[in-house]
């Protein structure tokens, strides 16, 4: 129903209301204007009918409007309360001085004569004692003159007080003129009216500048203030040089000071201090070219800025090193005062939005408040406190699930940030890392406690533990360019601990034995990744490394074949913690794959999360493990089942990983033609324009170049084993039902027919 309609139903819908409705059918330009943001219609029992118009225009002018009006309001309501005291006090001063500007009342008769008597004296001493033809009447006395000092006290203190008057005056005027633009758009009910009204009188303002006439009128009251000091100055001088000197000297100074913040806020943007006369003064140096921006070239330039306030406000938001410091130290200052955990939480939250952006500046300030040494202010420190709190359980379920999702995007955000620095950085070591083991086992800890935040947990304990591998990689490659440096050289590249040579050959055979134990245990546990025992079984490898090289760098003989067939075991050993960190990326991958396609809800930073890992892996540089190849085919197979419907269970995204990483990291024989197998069954069901097709292909070629030639499937029996492949797979986490006892002994016969070699057509 449209709005006419729902109005010729109602029939009480107010004329407010019809006018809105009628000015949006009739006028189409109100809708430019309004750029619904959302619209209400509701039609009750009582046949009542509105409209809930937001205009995205009109919410910004009225918001400019409200800010306007108040600063105007504040500004002559504080004028007019101290024009008001002011000429008060002004006004007695002028009630005594200018008395001084006029004669005293006609003397009395006896007081007269006494005045001419002494005039005669006066003249006859100055005449040879000779009297006047006649006495001198008192009419005849010599005008009065006011003393000079106060004709200019007076004329001081009368002009202090009219430009006080006026500044009352303006200040009235003012507060009318903006009660006048308030009525005058907000009174139309018509939204395009309004906007239109609105508009028209923004212009006049800024073509009368309105905004400076506002901003002088507080210069009326100093000017008045100024002028009666000058008059005070003035007053005293005949009374008391002192106390008048006194006076001059404050004026002096108090005017100096006037001067200053007058012209500091011009060429300093971040003084606090104004009046009303340095925008004007800002004017004229703009116009002067005395006063400008520094560009990226360094030189000067007149500004293009309506205001002073708006070169302030570039100032402070151009992208610069000093705006840095700046965000720096007031976010550290903010942390500081966030004492209560409720506080911290919804900082938090934005972490993900700042890490995913493109401000470089965001992620600089995220990473110095991440390595922050302060416990108070370091996030490396506060975030895994406010996620234990989450595992006491002594939260409400719900608050508990909040928090610890909060504190798990946090982690993960700040895992995966990535900051250029104009230093190199590296994981050398265990003060650059934010989150490490004790990290893992918070994770595990809450995900006991809040099972609802499982999948989240997985995946910020997946780009942890990949971080910690990073560490353990970054160091196994620096200690294997040492020792090949070595073997090449003869001289070391960093300084050894120098030992006891004896001591060294005593202790060599016990450093080796530990190390082939620790790798055979870190071997063990590559089944669970993201435990944190086995960070603490690679940090232990890490040491027994670097303690062997140590021993190696300490022989007596530098050249002996002795030391060279101990610095090539040490380059074994190192050589075999890489390959077992490499797979342990894979196992990590691996765990993190069997997540993502078993979760019921996919979580949102699961490709960024497999994207991480998978580019982690180093592909050729040694064989995988065939557990870990068979995993991997298992969850390609499971994958690739879900997407071959109409709607795909995982994105493109995971499933093009998938088979990158089924592509790169297969080398047995019997995974790799059950991989083959799978893809290939994929692209069957496939439609020729799903995105994934392509990756597919790549994968299946991948696959059959591993595959010797006398083991490659012919093209009749890659469609026998499609046909076969289709009605024996079956759901790997359904129940079997008792008739299909049959369906594992066709994929067993499958599988064995395909790994025979001499069996295929």
């Amino acid at each position: 129903m449209d709005d006419g309609e729902g109005i010729r139903r109602s029939g009480t819908a107010s004329s407010d209301e019809r006018d809105k409705i009628k000015l949006r059918d009739d006028d189409p330009s109100e809708n430019m204007w309004s750029a619904f943001v959302s619209q209400t219609d509701t039609i009750t029992d009582s046949s009542s009918y509105f409209l809930d118009y937001r205009s995205v225009y009109m919410n910004q002018v009225e918001k400019r409007n409200k800010v306007l009006i108040e600063c105007w309001r504040s500004d002559m309501n504080s004028i007019l309360i101290f024009a008001g005291l002011f000429s008060g006090v002004l006004t007695t001063f002028i009630i005594q001085s200018y008395q001084s500007l006029s004669p005293v009342d006609t003397p009395e008769p006896n007081q007269a004569l006494v005045l001419a008597l002494q005039l005669l004296v006066s003249q006859a001493n100055l005449a040879n004692d000779t009297l006047p033809s006649s006495l001198v009447s008192p009419n005849s006395l010599p005008p009065f003159a006011p003393p000079t000092s106060a004709f200019i006290c007076n004329i001081l203190w009368f002009l202090s007080l009219g430009f006080s008057l006026s500044s009352a005056l303006s200040a009235t005027l003012v507060d009318q003129w903006a009660r006048n633009y308030i009525l005058a758009t907000e009174s139309r009910p018509a939204l395009h009216k309004r906007a239109r009204i609105s508009a028209y009188l923004h212009r006049g303002i800024r073509r009368f500048q309105m905004n400076a006439v506002v901003e002088l009128i507080p210069t009326l009251l100093h000017i008045s203030l100024l002028l009666f000091f000058a008059g005070l100055v003035e007053f005293l001088r005949p009374v008391n040089a002192i106390i008048s000197n006194l006076m001059l000297g404050m004026l002096l100074f108090c005017g100096s000071l006037y001067l200053l913040i007058t012209f500091l806020p011009i060429f300093s943007s971040d003084c606090p201090y104004s009046t009303p006369l340095s925008g004007l003064w800002w004017r004229i140096l703009c116009a002067l070219g005395a006063v400008g921006q520094r560009n990226s070239g360094d030189a000067k330039k007149p500004p293009s800025f309506e205001s002073m306030a708006d070169a302030r406000d570039t100032d402070a938001t151009e992208i610069s090193e000093e705006r840095d410091e700046r965000d720096f130290e007031a976010m550290r200052w903010a942390l500081s005062t966030l004492h209560e955990d409720g506080e911290l939480e919804p900082f938090l939250s934005f972490i993900p939005r700042l890490v995913t952006g493109f401000d470089y500046s965001a992620k600089l300030l995220l990473h110095r408040l991440l390595n922050h040494d302060d416990p108070t202010i370091g996030l490396r420190f506060r975030i895994p406190r406010l996620l234990d709190l989450c595992a006491e359980g002594r939260l409400s379920p719900l608050v508990a699930h909040d928090r610890a999702t909060t504190c798990l995007h946090a982690i993960w955000s700040l895992t995966m940030m990535t900051v250029p620095l104009s230093a190199p950085f590296s994981y050398t070591s265990r003060k650059t890392l934010a989150f490490d083991e004790k990290t893992l086992s918070q994770i595990r800890a809450t995900t006991v406690q809040v099972p609802s935040v499982a999948d989240c947990a997985e995946s910020t304990a997946s780009v942890v533990a990949r971080s910690l591998l990073d560490m353990f990689v970054d160091s196994a490659e620096a200690m294997e360019a040492e020792l090949i440096a070595f073997l090449r050289s003869g001289h070391w590249v960093k300084r050894r601990v120098a030992r006891d040579p004896e001591f060294a050959a005593r202790r060599a055979p016990l450093t080796s034995k530990k190390l082939r134990q620790q790798l055979h245990a870190l071997g063990q546990l590559l089944e669970a990744p993201t435990t944190p025992m086995i960070y603490s079984v690679m940090e232990s490898l890490r040491q027994y490394l670097d303690d062997l090289i140590d021993v190696v760098a300490s022989s007596a003989v530098w050249g002996s074949e002795t030391h060279a067939v101990s610095a090539t075991e040490a380059l074994e050993h190192v050589h075999t913690f890489q390959e077992l960190l490499n797979d342990a990326g894979l196992a990590l991958t691996l765990d993190y794959f069997s997540t993502v396609i078993r979760s019921v809800a996919l979580p949102y930073e699961a490709f960024n999360t497999l994207r991480r890992l998978f580019l982690k892996i180093r592909f050729g540089s040694a064989r995988s493990p065939r557990q870990a190849q068979a995993r991997l085919v298992l969850y390609l197979e499971e994958a690739l089942e879900q997407n071959q419907g109409l709607e795909a269970r995982l994105p493109a995204s995971i499933i093009n990983i998938l088979l990158k990483l089924a592509g790169s990291a297969l080398d047995d024989l019997g995974c790799t033609m059950k991989a083959r197998e799978a893809v290939s069954h994929y692209l069957n069901v496939l439609s020729p324009e799903d995105v994934t097709r392509n990756e597919a292909l790549n994968a299946l070629e991948r696959l059959g170049n591993v595959l010797p030639p006398e083991v490659r499937v012919s093209p009749v029996s890659e469609l026998l084993s499609a046909h076969l492949y289709a009605n024996t797979k079956i759901e790997r986490r359904r129940s079997e039902a008792p008739s299909s006892g049959l369906q594992p002994v066709l994929r067993s016969a499958l599988s064995t027919f395909f790994l025979q070699p001499n069996n295929h057509m």
